[in-house]
């Protein structure tokens, strides 16, 4: 016990022998590299959201043409059972006609049937009388013969017509018979496809689920990259004093910065509100993007001390530079750095080089103004 508190004696002893200016910048050191480290966990959590938004964006991309081909197929389906029912109401009214031809052949065969049969009658009831008749009232045998042959005649004829009639019924029947056969096949024909509609719906069904949860899923992420990058941004926010008490910064003295892409004027971004390149929402671009080709140089803008340089979550490669006076600024998305940290540069000085690390779409550089950590409008200061 007694050991310990000598040793804390004399570390106490120590402490108080150290420069008060080194104690207080190395204590500052460690909490800028604390506050370091938690950017770049808040850079690297935001960076796993905005891979899994990406992923979800593109697997519902994917669902959405899946949903609109089946909304297709079953546009296709239901022309089909369409043109199936158009062709059953047919076949359904055609062998309503064709029963209502059939009832009226057979009426007309009963009915032919029944005078036929009477006439019949008749004749047996009388054959013998009327025969005799025939021939005692015939001037000659042959004009009997004659009589006899027109009774035939009349016999043969009347069973000819119902011959036809039934004939005519037959050939009726045998015409309803292939309407139904057709009517059947096309029953069955809309079974199918009725069926092959039902399943197209279901799959349909759990598609547009799938978009639902994974638009779901989407602003989950983009909460989540939200809460991420206002951290980060708060974060470097409160880095930025930090960091200028343990750099011997050159002080600021206003003044024009120089333009930090030499040859490449286009801004392809302005600061302020725009639609995010990669979300597709209205998002604060809190920089200038300047179009310029991979490889090309980047400029210190002014002289300063280099805070930082390396990778900085949706930055990619970074450089920040502080020109004392509470003035920083950022140069993002290298494709290389030629800079370290703490180390001091001049104005017009190339620190890096232009590329698309990061949360980019092609390659630029990404240029901020930082007043006592907050971003502004880099244009008044760019001559």
């Amino acid at each position: 016990m007694k050991t310990r508190r000598k040793l804390i004696a004399v570390a106490a002893a120590v402490l108080l022998c150290l420069p008060v200016g080194l104690t207080n910048d190395n204590t500052a050191v460690v909490h800028a590299q604390t506050v370091q480290e938690k950017i770049n966990n808040a850079s690297k959590e935001k960076q796993e959201a905005l891979d899994k938004i990406k992923a979800a964006e593109a697997e519902k991309e994917d669902v959405v043409a899946e949903s609109e081909a089946l909304d297709r197929e079953i546009d296709i389906v239901q022309t089909e059972i369409y043109e199936i029912d158009s062709i059953i109401d047919e076949a359904d009214a055609e062998i309503k006609a064709k029963e209502e031809e059939i009832a009226k052949h057979e009426q007309n065969i009963e009915q032919h049937n029944d005078e036929f049969k009477e006439v019949l009658r008749s004749m047996d009831e009388t054959s013998a009388s009327s025969y005799l008749e025939l021939l005692l009232s015939s001037e000659s045998f042959s004009e009997f013969l004659a009589h006899v042959e027109t009774i035939n005649e009349i016999t043969r004829h009347d069973t000819a017509v119902i011959d036809e009639m039934v004939s005519l019924k037959n050939s009726v029947e045998a015409a309803k018979a292939v309407v139904e056969t057709k009517k059947s096949e096309q029953e069955e024909a809309r079974g199918i496809a009725s069926e092959k509609e039902n399943t197209l719906q279901t799959k349909l069904d759990e598609k547009e689920k799938l978009t639902e949860e994974l638009e779901q899923d989407i602003e989950s992420y983009k909460k989540v990259y939200e809460k991420a990058r206002k951290e980060e941004e708060d974060l470097k926010a409160s880095l930025v004093p930090k960091l200028s008490k343990t750099t011997d910064t050159v002080k600021y003295t206003g003044g024009k910065f120089c333009w930090p892409a030499p040859s490449y004027v286009r801004i392809s971004s302005p600061y302020g509100y725009r639609l995010h390149p990669i979300y597709k929402t209205q998002k604060f671009h809190s920089g200038v993007d300047l179009a310029a080709p991979g490889g090309s140089n980047i400029l210190a803008a002014a002289d300063g001390t280099v805070k930082m340089a390396g990778w900085n979550g949706g930055y990619g490669n970074c450089v920040v530079v502080d020109h004392g006076g509470g003035t920083s600024t950022l140069y993002g998305h290298s494709s290389k750095l030629l800079v370290s940290a703490g180390q001091k540069v001049t104005k017009g000085q190339v620190i890096a080089k232009v590329g698309t690390t990061g949360n980019s779409t092609g390659n630029h550089l990404h240029f901020e103004v930082l007043i006592n950590g907050k971003t502004t409008d880099p244009m008044p200061y760019i001559s």
